[in-house]
């Protein structure tokens, strides 16, 4: 059982739980419950994988091994799904060198190729010909506009144009408002700068697809982006700060929480 496997790491490393809680900053009421396999008692699914890697590691073991077990214990079907996908990758991959091979042996090969490349030679040269005969439409288009713009032209037009007075030239400057972009309209995005104190297990989603996952150590600084929405999920909420757009807003929550917080240009 996977609960055991962590146990008895753990044991022979002479750590408690406490020592546990301390290095991976995953609380001791969740560690407890991995041992025990009681997965209910867990935030929710992708915290059960993240505290399974953050746990592994910590204790030497392998962290990929440790949740594809999980997943074989509580997800069978998940499993069996990944490997029938695998088995029909390698199937096709397998096929694929056959079907050319046999494509190639035919005896008639020679004999398709030179009429395709015939067939292919001739809509090249009817393209061509097409282009052609554009290209010189057009010029000749631009040449009696041209022609008959000459000769809509007036003799005595010079003559007013000089009989005018000058027209007088004014600059206008642009107001403060249109010189100046609006700052809203120049950030399409949202920005969410993170700094961490302690150990926190991050795992980040930008417009719905995982940008990030894992355990980010103290003293670091994470910064992502997303054209709507960041949701930020943090396994120790009290260890990070968060600056969303600029604005420093804060911690958001306390040390050992684990809080998912939601950002959009909305309700920045």
């Amino acid at each position: 059982m996977l609960g055991d496997k962590l146990r008895e790491a753990r044991e022979r490393k002479n750590l408690t739980i406490k020592d546990i809680e301390m290095g991976t900053s995953i609380r001791s009421l969740y560690i407890e419950a991995l041992e025990n396999g009681k997965y209910g008692q867990l935030p929710g699914e992708v915290y059960v994988k993240g505290f399974i890697r953050n746990y592994a590691n910590f204790v030497g073991l392998d962290a990929t091994a440790m949740v594809k077990e999980y997943l074989e214990e509580n997800h069978p079907e998940q499993v069996a799904l990944q490997a029938q996908s695998a088995e029909g990758n390698t199937a096709e991959t397998k096929n694929a060198p056959v079907q050319s091979t046999l494509m190639h042996s035919d005896s008639n090969s020679t004999g398709l190729e030179q009429d395709s490349y015939s067939d292919f030679r001739q809509r090249v040269d009817a393209s061509h010909r097409r282009q052609n005969v554009l290209l010189a439409g057009g010029i000749f288009f631009v040449v009696l506009v041209a022609a008959g713009y000459f000769l809509m032209s007036t003799p005595d037009e010079p003559q007013r144009k000089t009989q005018q007075p000058p027209a007088q030239t004014t600059t206008t400057r642009p107001t403060e408002a249109q010189a100046k972009p609006d700052s809203s309209q120049k950030r399409q995005d949202v920005e969410v700068v993170a700094k961490y104190t302690a150990r926190c297990w991050t795992e980040v989603k930008a417009d719905g697809k995982v940008l990030f996952e894992g355990t980010v150590e103290s003293g670091k600084t994470m910064k992502w982006n997303a054209k709507e929405q960041l949701v930020i999920t943090a396994g120790n909420a009290g260890a990070v700060n968060y600056t969303v757009n600029g604005k420093n807003v804060g911690a958001p929550g306390e040390m050992g929480q684990v809080v998912e917080k939601t950002f959009t240009k909305d309700n920045m």
